[in-house]
């Protein structure tokens, strides 16, 4: 903003002559009326609370300098579903029904730097463009022990003791199949791939949302292939404790970089020396997209056994 104070040379950064918006840019036109128009009606208060208070500010007494007194109260008050109403770091009431809007403010206890663990569940929610949906892949599972183990790990130990159980590996082509190729109805993934697909959001013909899904695990010789469920809390919403629900994930969460969520345990001390320690999730950015390598009726060549 504009150096309100007369007599004051501006920062040579800021050339508010120099800016040329078009007549339909609105974002920068606001900004500059704001920045140009509006520098002088703010003013700070410093009031202060203790860690961890909700505080409930009813108004302000402020005195001009003709000795006017005046009561203002917070420009966030009235219906909370109202759409001119004017508020920042106040909080929102839950559901849509028109009641009174929450003025208060919530100062939250502030932590030093914590120390935290090694991942207990890591899954990497990315986008496959060829197969046309989500994937989350379960890059650590909880242990038996109490501690992450490798989902990759896991997903073949799982796999050969199906096929174990089963008694039928994998096939292959002997010297009794003549044809030089084969039908493969479709190929298989990981089973620590969990499939999200995009279903549209009831109500809407156009905006879409993920939806947790199961892939098959389909092994040679199993007459009854049974779905493969993921084995994160991240991803079991729905799954334990009762009927089984559907779990979403909107769609513009999952960007082409993906996303990486962590679940870790955390300590820190509080100003009064205590120790605190809970279980924390981490969301960060992904690293791109990914190919599953999912993919449906092939044709492929038969390598053939001597």
């Amino acid at each position: 903003m504009p150096d309100t104070r007369w007599w004051a040379l501006e920062d040579r950064k800021t050339d508010f002559g120099d800016v040329k918006p078009s007549t339909t840019d609105l974002a920068q036109l606001l900004l500059i009326e704001f920045g140009l128009v509006y520098a002088n009606d703010w003013f700070l208060v410093p009031f202060r609370l203790p860690a961890g208070t909700l505080a409930e500010v009813e108004g302000m007494a402020v005195t001009n300098s003709f000795g006017e007194r005046f009561w203002l109260k917070a420009a966030g008050q009235g219906n909370d579903q109202n759409w001119h109403r004017w508020n920042m770091y106040t909080l929102s009431v839950k559901g849509g029904d028109p009641v009174q809007a929450d003025t208060s403010l919530l100062l939250p206890p502030c932590t030093a730097p914590s120390q935290e663990g090694r991942p207990l569940e890591d899954v990497h929610l990315v986008r496959d463009e060829m197969a046309n949906m989500v994937w989350a892949i379960e890059a650590v599972i909880p242990g038996v022990t109490g501690q992450g183990q490798s989902g990759s790990e896991a997903a073949e130990e799982t796999a050969k003791y199906h096929r174990d159980r089963i008694g039928v590996s994998e096939p292959t082509a002997g010297e009794d199949y003549a044809a030089a190729i084969s039908y493969r109805a479709m190929t298989s993934v990981p089973e620590h791939w969990i499939p999200f697909v995009p279903v549209h959001v009831p109500g809407s013909n156009r905006e879409v949302q993920l939806q947790r899904s199961r892939m098959l695990r389909t092994i040679a010789g199993d007459p009854e292939p049974a779905p493969i469920e993921p084995r994160t809390g991240l991803l079991r919403p729905g799954l334990d404790g009762g009927p089984v629900a559907k779990f979403f994930v909107h769609e513009e969460e999952v960007p082409r970089a993906g996303i990486r969520v962590t679940k870790s345990f955390q300590r820190t001390r509080a100003t009064n020396g205590e120790a605190h320690v809970w279980l924390g999730v981490r969301k960060q950015v992904g690293r791109g997209e990914r190919s599953s390598g999912l993919s449906f009726d092939d044709i492929v060549d038969v390598e053939k056994t001597e």
